[in-house]
């Protein structure tokens, strides 16, 4: 699906606050209380030995016993997430970088309009396709991400040439277009079937045979469209990652109704046809727009910026993960082929490892 991702593809970011808006805000009451109590108040016990739950009225289970408890049942999966976590908490608090209650709602009532859903939908419709809850969300996204964000700004410059173009992308001229891609080791068939889309003597004719073609392309995404994608204009590709300017350019050369010669492209082979030029937006004025122009291309870099910064981070924190979970399969194989030769027995051909044991 790298095609449908170069053209189709959104920036969706799911965010959540009222879990944490109300943790904080019990915390807050907490706080407020042990702080009131006296003096003579037992001091609370270790983090690791307090009680979560009695059995047998006086049997304690404690966190400590929780903890180890949900670390064997796949706990070791959230250990890389914490630790990139706690690396992004360092680095903020080493910048005096905070981020508040009020930020993260804005951020998420933003989210919400960009996805064109409410809380409550978000909440039961899109978090469990993740298999999270609002909370998981809120701690182990948004706030990371805001950190981040604040600490990539003064990384981030918008040129008055990025505005221009912006400007250019969203209200100049445009092109409908369809598209054929095909995988880099299928050029023989790509050029069987460019050549038969060519084909027909009116242009009613060939647009039947480019149709045909496309709807049987291997991208499902295209398929279903025929190949069409959504308008492009100038500077669609420009600096964005796995776009390809190429497209752009070769589109832009055409006349309405003009299919393009086969040409490589990151994703593979393609020809693109020029459906439709669609005029530029005479009533846009540049300076209206410039300061939403300046927001969108702000998050853009910014978006494209964070990856960046968070690996320069990894790399000086250096973590050493020392708690590792099961082997996977191919682990295992190769764990039991070093064992053998340790011994000197003869190596065993691969096969599947052994089926876990079964959840009590």
């Amino acid at each position: 699906m790298a095609l449908r991702a170069i053209f189709v593809r959104r920036w969706v970011r799911c965010l959540g606050l009222a879990g944490a808006a109300a943790a904080g805000y019990v915390f807050g009451i907490t706080a407020d209380r042990v702080t009131a109590q006296p003096l003579t108040t037992p001091p609370t016990p270790p983090a690791d030995k307090r009680v979560v739950a009695y059995v047998y009225g006086t049997v304690p289970v404690t966190r400590e016993e929780l903890g180890e408890f949900l670390i064997a049942r796949g706990g070791y999966e959230k250990l890389d997430l914490l630790v990139n976590k706690k690396i992004i908490e360092v680095e903020a608090t080493r910048r005096n970088v905070t981020v508040t209650e009020v930020e993260v709602r804005a951020g998420l009532e933003e989210d919400l309009r960009g996805l064109g859903v409410d809380l409550k939908d978000f909440t039961q419709k899109i978090l469990p396709r993740y298999g999270k809850n609002l909370f998981e969300w809120t701690e182990d996204v948004i706030k990371p991400r805001l950190l981040l964000t604040k600490m990539c700004r003064d990384r981030v410059k918008v040129s008055d040439d990025d505005l221009r173009r912006a400007f250019e992308n969203k209200y100049g001229e445009k092109r409908q277009a369809k598209l054929i891609c095909w995988n880099k080791e299928d050029m023989r068939a790509a050029e069987k079937q460019w050549d038969d889309a060519r084909k027909g003597d009116t242009q009613a004719e060939r647009d039947l045979n480019f149709d045909r073609i496309a709807r049987t392309q291997a991208d499902r995404s295209l398929a279903a469209a025929c190949g069409q994608v959504a308008p492009i204009g100038r500077y669609s590709f420009a600096g964005s990652e796995g776009g390809d300017e190429t497209v752009e350019k070769v589109l832009f050369s055409l006349n309405e109704g003009e299919m393009s010669q086969l040409f490589q492209v990151s994703a593979g082979v393609m020809c693109v046809k020029c459906v439709k030029i669609i005029e530029p937006d005479k009533a846009a004025s540049f300076d209206k727009v410039r300061m939403t122009l300046e927001k969108e291309m702000f998050d853009k870099k910014i978006q494209a910026e964070i990856p960046k910064f968070f690996t320069e981070l990894k790399k000086l924190a250096q973590p050493n993960v020392l708690l590792k979970g099961p082997p996977t399969p191919q682990e295992f194989r190769e764990g039991v082929t070093q064992g053998l030769r340790q011994i000197g027995a003869t190596t065993p051909a691969p096969g599947p490892a052994p089926a876990p044991a079964p959840k009590p």
